[in-house]
């Protein structure tokens, strides 16, 4: 089954040209779920807004504003979180070296030639972020680059709906499908053939991407295209410190213990994130309601991050 649908209510269709009439605030001028400004040992700045006027009237804004990804004023910081001087280097540096990564890839392909798949997760939120920062230094619409979305009847309603207001947030198009990411891309092969890359949130942590290249072409028997892994060096806690110094907005069950998130069937929040006052009431390492477990990023171990994601039966 084939969908594609914009989740402001215009129908993409086979034959129909990819684009939206509405138009939404810039990523740069809506900073939302700030969720860090904690205690550190150098000063966190965010960026400088856009001077240019606001595109929709209903802003948010970054001072008293809400949280995109959960409509709720941000909540204080969390006392864990410490970003060093050391740190916020490093975040820059990574963010260097993925604005290195696009300026290679448009050298080696148009900016129409390009398309971003996006699960609704951390890592993926970190790439649109950083894609969408990229684009707009250098001059290019939020609209050029689509966004590629998997739907599934088995996905969390939370994700839908970080999804859904990605695209409002982000300005960007959505090219959604509703079968296996193999059976998406050859359809979307046949639909959109000019497309020749696809960035991919992947991690060298990831099951099956310990040896992949940043730019490395589909298996066979895949339609034939290259992934683009800027993200590949990053480890989990630097995605988090980039959340958290950027103020991105990312999707609400990270703040309820869920460290990797797949589909409901086969995603719980991560047993080591369960408060220890919570754990002598409870049976199972993973029962419980979502205010027993802390938030993502406080994980100490990253070696445990998919501790959440349930065998495959």
């Amino acid at each position: 089954m084939l969908r594609r649908t914009a989740w402001l209510g215009h129908i993409y269709r086979r034959t129909a040209a990819y684009g939206s009439p509405h138009a939404v605030q810039s990523p740069f001028n809506v900073m939302s779920k700030c969720c860090c400004t904690a205690t550190t040992t150098t000063t966190i700045t965010t960026p400088v807004p856009n001077p240019s006027p606001p595109r929709h009237n209903s802003l948010l804004t970054l001072n008293g504003g809400k949280s995109m990804a959960t409509g709720r004023t941000p909540e204080a910081p969390s006392p864990h979180i410490v970003v060093t001087a050391e740190t916020r280097a490093r975040i820059e540096q990574r963010q260097r070296t993925a604005f290195d990564f696009f300026d290679e890839t448009l050298q080696l392909y148009g900016v129409e030639e390009l398309i971003f798949c996006f699960n609704g997760g951390k890592d993926c939120t970190v790439l649109l972020d950083l894609l969408m920062r990229y684009c707009r230094q250098q001059g290019i619409s939020s609209r050029d680059i689509p966004m590629l979305y998997i739907k599934s009847d088995d996905a969390f309603a939370e994700i839908d709906e970080f999804v859904a207001r990605c695209v409002q947030h982000y300005d960007v198009q959505l090219i959604e499908y509703e079968e296996s990411l193999k059976e998406a891309l050859t359809h979307m092969s046949a639909d959109m053939p000019r497309i020749k890359g696809v960035f991919v949130g992947s991690r060298n942590t990831d099951p099956y991407c310990e040896h992949l290249a940043p730019m490395q072409p589909t298996d066979n028997g895949w339609p034939p295209m290259m992934r683009l892994n800027p993200l590949l060096e990053w480890s989990y806690h630097d995605v988090w410190h980039y959340i958290h110094l950027n103020c991105v907005a990312y999707c609400p069950l990270y703040d309820k213990g869920y460290t990797s998130i797949g589909y409901r069937s086969n995603t719980v929040p991560n047993p080591h994130l369960k408060r220890l006052d919570s754990c002598s009431s409870s049976s199972s390492p993973c029962s419980g309601t979502p205010g027993d477990f802390r938030p993502a990023w406080e994980l100490a171990d990253p070696t445990t991050e998919r501790a959440g994601r349930l065998p495959r039966k």
